[in-house]
């Protein structure tokens, strides 16, 4: 099974990590006081939530409305920030395609974060239309997959991110997951084989070779 299923606080704070690249996106006055509003969550959400809805109020378009979902979501109004965010990479039509796919996989970040993967890989795979060579999208649709119990669909989106990037060991796991779910024990222990030869000591592959072997055992 995944691990994907996180509360709304990690859930902002993962959105707010990659909140930077936006700022660059929009330019302006409104680049300063988008970037202020996000920042502001962290410290006060229920300020930045009021501030947003006055900036979108005057006019403030997309960054205005990026700022009141990531608010929401910092309020545990989960799935009303991601859905949120969905409307907003669909709408802003002025925004590059990298700044959409960034909000995309925000949304996808929130829809783990309120269980509900389905939704989550959907808002990842839209990403992907706008940054198909993206890693942590990719990566993302397999992890809502694993976290769905979907694990032939897991396995594949496992695949397509190690194909972007087969450094990271994360994809590998997840692959490695899916696999063992499916009772696939030897292809699942090369992915964990391969997984840990990048990060030898994460702890999710550790357990990951625990079950394998356990399986083997009972098998």
């Amino acid at each position: 099974m995944g691990s994907r299923m996180r509360p709304a606080a990690a859930a902002i704070a993962a959105a707010l990590m990659v909140s930077a690249p936006v700022y660059a996106q929009i330019g302006g006055p409104d680049q300063s006081r988008h970037q202020a509003c996000v920042e502001a969550i962290a410290d006060d959400a229920e300020y930045a939530y009021e501030e947003a809805l006055a900036w979108r109020s005057q006019g403030g378009g997309w960054p205005a409305r990026h700022c009141v979902a990531l608010a929401l979501i910092a309020l545990e109004e989960v799935e009303e920030g991601a859905a949120r965010l969905q409307a907003n990479a669909e709408g802003a039509t002025g925004a590059s395609d990298h700044t959409r796919a960034i909000m995309l996989g925000q949304a996808g970040e929130a829809w783990l974060s309120a269980g509900q993967p389905g939704e989550a890989a959907a808002a990842f795979e839209r990403g992907l239309d706008f940054a198909p060579g993206d890693y942590g999208l990719a990566l993302g649709v397999a992890e809502a997959r694993l976290a769905g119990e979907d694990w032939e669909r897991a396995e594949m989106a496992a695949g397509r991110a190690i194909a972007i990037d087969s450094g990271p060991a994360a994809a590998w796991r997840v692959r490695g997951e899916a696999r063992l779910a499916m009772g696939r024990l030897d292809d699942a222990e090369a992915d964990m084989r391969a997984g840990r030869e990048r990060a030898p000591d994460e702890i999710d592959l550790l357990l990951l070779r625990g079950r394998i072997n356990e399986a083997r055992r009972e098998s």
